[in-house]
């Protein structure tokens, strides 16, 4: 019988870097494909793992916190900051041996 654990509960600030990290992806694949080059709300759901009514209070909060405009949905320079601060942060964490975010959020663990 094989058990598996629950995992962790991220914190705010990983919800928040995996929302806009959803939305940037969404962005690239978008432009990059076929697409319209427009961010889907239900996209960003799925990439952040995230039930609908949820995502759209960090949607609030991310656009109160002038990190995204919601529509048509995108991300600011703020947000863009967030994420690549987010991510050098967690790169160094690992570097160190320090495990304080999921791993699964650390730069280069993630796809």
């Amino acid at each position: 019988m094989l058990i598996t654990l629950p995992k962790p509960k991220r914190n705010k600030m990983e919800l928040y870097h995996d929302i806009l990290k959803g939305i940037l992806d969404e962005l690239v694949d978008s432009e990059s494909g076929s697409g319209d080059g427009k961010v889907k709300p239900t996209r960003v759901q799925l990439r952040s793992n995230l039930a609908y009514d949820k995502l759209v209070k960090y949607l609030d909060e991310l656009e109160d916190n002038k990190m995204i405009i919601k529509d048509p949905l995108q991300i600011t320079p703020k947000g863009r900051d967030f994420v690549r601060d987010f991510d050098r942060i967690a790169s160094f964490l690992t570097e160190m041996g320090i495990r304080y975010f999921d791993s699964s959020t650390a730069v280069g663990l993630r796809n």
